[in-house]
């Protein structure tokens, strides 16, 4: 796989991220394998964030249900964040 490159005003020749990214967005099989990947973050999220807590000794009742619901919203939003970018590409958004 060859990798795409650009050239900016000064004269650096950089590699060009963008342009492998919407061609490996195109494809809906790729598309659909990151979107499992960012389910499984999602979960993987979810666990790890409230089981950080319990380690360091933070399982009091009182501060259980803050916890719990900062450990649900950072795990749906950063899975979302990252699903974005080859749903966006797929559709042609970007």
């Amino acid at each position: 796989l060859e990798m795409p490159e650009v050239t900016y005003p000064p004269g650096v020749t950089v590699h060009d991220l963008f342009s492998l990214m919407k061609d490996t967005f195109t494809s809906l099989w790729v598309v659909i394998v990151y979107l499992i990947g960012c389910l499984a973050l999602a979960y993987h999220l979810l666990h790890g964030f409230q089981s950080a807590f319990r380690s360091i000794g933070v399982h009091n009742s009182r501060y259980l249900r803050l916890i719990n619901g900062i450990g649900v919203a950072f795990s749906v939003i950063v899975p979302i964040a990252f699903a974005m970018m080859p749903i966006s590409m797929y559709f042609g958004w970007v």
